[in-house]
């Protein structure tokens, strides 16, 4: 049995994926990120990212009979995963089949490029963001299948040399600069083929010509566009003042069950004030950092880089701006224990004025003009497909909006009489 869903609205992710003509690039290990930081409880953040409890373990209640023999529980066996048929098909559009093999390759991509990020993933939430993987991908094959049979119809085609020309111009706009065979190297360390990578660049480049012709009179951003916009969301073009400032952290010492939480305090206390001893002594703020800071920033001798006020917790944002650069604190407490702080940067507040802002703006309302018109581009292509899903393959139906809930109509009250008291 097949599912046949005429119309269904596709997501944000679609719509990037189909129109990046530089993804396979990108996404091919060609330039690393550096990993975003994550929260640590010894950090003087107001929020700390918490992991979900994982349910308890029920206590065993019986007790063994002195004679009996101890018997270890079978360990269960894994039961094998279904096997999949690479040719099954899981969607048709106008008759471009997906097979499940197709899709599964491009599933199994992206979770290479993302493995390192989710290692650490506890294995239920993992299979979830596996099936939410694979719905993405799926609704991104879609888009791409029925644009490309557009390009098709539209007689567009990229060249080899149009492929080179174009990775040799991105190449050399990256810093450091890249060589078409630096490029084929770093795609082929991440276990990629450059011919299948040069492949997808070139449906990409195909993707990005045929949308230019549906751009074409619709794109009419100007700079009075531009000056309402910066009129109406002054936060974004406002920089908070921030400073920047190095931490020497001793944590409260965890209490035994029974004991005093005092005594902990006071031998936290003790080290503390030995250390800021130190400090003004001349000692080297950094070297003493790394040797006795319980936060991970000791690694950068205390370094927290620049923060705004609202990203600390207040006894220790209130010590940090109110001094200057070169200002060394006395002993500041807050929930994480005792801190000396010093002060080594400091920007001040400002606002970007609408002429140094303008360029952006109007770069940003043009990319939000294509994404409209495309997206309204890939509606109506959409509507007129026969999409067809195999069975249990079909994503979730949108949710229905929200009924119109009429307010209760009370009755008037009545009208006091002039005589009642």
């Amino acid at each position: 049995m097949k599912t046949v869903m005429k119309r269904w609205k596709p997501g944000l992710f679609v719509l990037v994926s189909c129109l990046c003509i530089g993804l396979i690039v990108c996404t091919t290990g060609c330039q690393k990120k550096e990993a975003a930081p994550v929260a640590d409880g010894n950090d003087p953040a107001p929020a700390q990212l918490e992991t979900p409890a994982q349910p308890a373990q029920p206590a065993e209640t019986a007790v063994a009979s002195p004679d009996a023999t101890p018997e270890t529980a079978p360990t269960p066996e894994p039961e094998p995963e279904p096997t999949v048929d690479p040719n099954q098909p899981v969607v048709t559009i106008n008759g471009d089949v997906v097979t499940e093999g197709q899709l599964g390759a491009v599933v199994d991509a992206q979770l290479r490029r993302a493995g390192p990020q989710m290692a650490n993933i506890p294995p239920m939430y993992l299979e979830q963001m596996k099936k939410q993987m694979r719905q993405r991908v799926l609704d991104m094959m879609v888009s791409e299948r029925l644009l490309d049979q557009q390009i098709a119809k539209a007689n567009i085609v990229v060249t080899d040399d149009d492929v080179i020309s174009s990775i040799t111009e991105m190449g050399a706009q990256r810093t450091p600069p890249m060589t078409i065979e630096q490029f084929k190297e770093a795609i082929e360390a991440q276990g990629g083929n450059f011919d299948e990578a040069k492949e997808q660049y070139r449906k990409g480049l195909a993707r990005q010509k045929f949308m230019e012709t549906q751009w074409v009179g619709k794109i009419d951003v100007n700079d009075a566009d531009a000056q309402a916009y910066y009129d109406a969301k002054p936060a974004e073009f406002t920089q908070e003042e921030k400073v920047k400032a190095s931490h020497i952290l001793v944590k409260f010492p965890e209490s035994e069950a029974g004991a005093d939480p005092n005594l902990g305090k006071v031998a936290a206390r003790a080290k503390i004030t030995k250390l800021l001893g130190e400090v003004k002594d001349g000692g080297d703020f950094a070297e003493i950092a790394k040797a006795n800071s319980d936060c991970p920033s000791s690694q950068k001798g205390g370094d927290l880089g620049f923060f705004a006020k609202g990203q600390m917790v207040p006894p220790f944002a209130d010590a940090a701006f109110a001094m200057q650069p070169g200002d060394t604190s006395d002993i500041v407490e807050t929930r994480f224990g005792y801190h000396i702080i010093r002060v080594t940067d400091r920007q001040e507040a400002s606002v970007t004025p609408f002429d140094e802002a303008k360029a952006g703006i109007v770069d940003r309302l043009t990319r939000d003009k294509k994404t409209e018109v495309a997206q309204a581009f890939l509606d109506k292509i959409k509507s007129e497909a026969t999409i067809e899903y195999a069975e249990g393959q079909a994503p979730p139906a949108p949710p229905a909006p929200p009924t119109a809930v009429r307010p209760a109509v009370r009755p008037a009250p009545e009208p006091a009489d002039a005589n009642d008291q």
